[in-house]
């Protein structure tokens, strides 16, 4: 899972990014979300395509759906990015 990546390599912002269209299924939805345009979302699909070496999210006709690789790394992701957030706050206040 996310422990076979190199994380050296990892731009935080792919990780926010492949979080915001895992919660919306929809890459316009997420570009919004995330205040990005649809283009530059799917440019940082491309990247993390490459990153994992996985589809990560298949077209469908309503937006798009999570690979199996994809479901495995959502909670793991997620918890990464709230201890980030955690931190930051720490940091921030203290």
């Amino acid at each position: 899972m996310l422990h076979d990546i190199d994380l050296s390599r990892v731009d935080l912002n792919l990780l926010v990014l492949f979080e915001a269209v895992m919660a919306e299924r929809n890459v316009a939805r997420a570009a919004e979300r995330l205040s990005l345009s649809p283009s530059a979302v799917s440019h940082g699909l491309g990247r993390l395509r490459r990153l994992l070496n996985d589809p990560v999210f298949l077209k469908t006709p309503r937006g798009v759906t999570p690979t199996e690789r994809a479901l495995s790394l959502a909670e793991p992701i997620a918890d990464l990015l709230a201890r980030a957030d955690r931190h930051q706050h720490e940091i921030a206040g203290g």
